[in-house]
């Protein structure tokens, strides 16, 4: 069976609903894992944009999940800016994650004709495993 030392979970926070970080929380304890908890935001947001820090993407983990899921586990929260494909596979990279977790929301034919999602653009650019979560 793998071990999961280093979990990574590209957390999206302009999702209004971000259930599938409980999963991934519960995945880290089920392995004892550290997990890093990683926000790319978008590079034309400017400088000094609220969520270019930690601390702010701890805040909304804290605010989404139960304290309980936090307690005597290994958190790392991190924050990048530009692609977030790239931005997550270089975190990977240099923080020697073995599995990369992320969220999927359904979109519309249409939508998804259009648009990659941040999670099938991960999928492609990593070159470890994926776990896709379905957001509720």
């Amino acid at each position: 069976m793998n071990t999961y030392r280093n979990i990574l979970y590209a957390i999206n926070l302009n999702d209004e609903n971000i259930t599938s970080i409980i999963y991934a929380l519960e995945f880290a304890r089920l392995f004892n894992s550290r997990i890093h908890i990683v926000y790319v935001n978008d590079p034309q947001a400017g400088y000094r944009h609220p969520t270019d820090r930690e601390d702010a993407v701890a805040l909304r983990v804290r605010e989404t999940v139960p304290e309980s899921l936090l307690d005597n586990l290994d958190v790392v929260y991190a924050v990048s800016k530009g692609n977030t494909a790239e931005e997550i596979v270089r975190y990977a990279q240099d923080h020697q994650i073995d599995l990369i977790m992320v969220g999927h929301k359904h979109r519309s034919r249409l939508y998804s004709t259009l648009f990659d999602s941040d999670d099938e653009s991960i999928i492609d650019a990593a070159m470890l495993p994926v776990l896709v979560i379905p957001e509720k």
